[in-house]
Order: C-alpha cells, then sequence, then structure tokens
C-alpha cells in the first residue's frame, strides 16, 4: 500500500508539470487524481464512508500511471525524438 501513496504524491504532480506547455492534458487529468484520492480515502475509512471495491480504486490508479507516463513522454521524449529527426533531416539535405 505504501507503493500506491509514493505514487499518487507523484501523480498528484503530473499537472503541475504540465501545466504550461500542455494545459488541456493537465486540466484532463486533475479529475483523475481527484478521483483516485477519493477511492484511497474511502478504501482506507471503509467502515465510515460508502463500500467500494479494490478493482475501482486499483482502476483509478491505472489511468493515472497512464496518464502520468504520457506527460513524462510529452515533456522528456518528444523533445529528444524531436531534435534527433531535425538533426537527421539537416544532415540528409
Amino acid at each position: 500500500m505504501d507503493l500506491f501513496f509514493a505514487y499518487m504524491f507523484v501523480a498528484s504532480a503530473t499537472p503541475l508539470f504540465l501545466w504550461l506547455e500542455h494545459r488541456k492534458i493537465a486540466m484532463l487529468s486533475i479529475p483523475f487524481i481527484v478521483v483516485m484520492w477519493l477511492l484511497s480515502i474511502a478504501f482506507l475509512f471503509e467502515g465510515f464512508m460508502f463500500h467500494i471495491n479494490e478493482s475501482a480504486f486499483i482502476t483509478a490508479f491505472l489511468v493515472n500511471v497512464v496518464i502520468a507516463h504520457i506527460a513524462a513522454f510529452i515533456l522528456y521524449a518528444s523533445p529528444h525524438i524531436q531534435t534527433k529527426t531535425k538533426q537527421t533531416k539537416e544532415t540528409a539535405e
């Protein structure tokens, strides 16, 4: 469970990294982050809140994992790929 919470903090920071350059993706990921945190709180305090299924929590977690990996690719890999593509085009000419 500690791994889930550690990653939840990382996933929660994803919109901050995307905000300046890719605002639409950042806004799209916010509802999924809210659902992930609500399901985790409900999972922890199952007796006080509504009863949830573990699969709902794991599904919300996996959606956020995918969004965070897409964001990481957009932020870090795509600029590198674009510069490599420009360099190969320039050398080909």
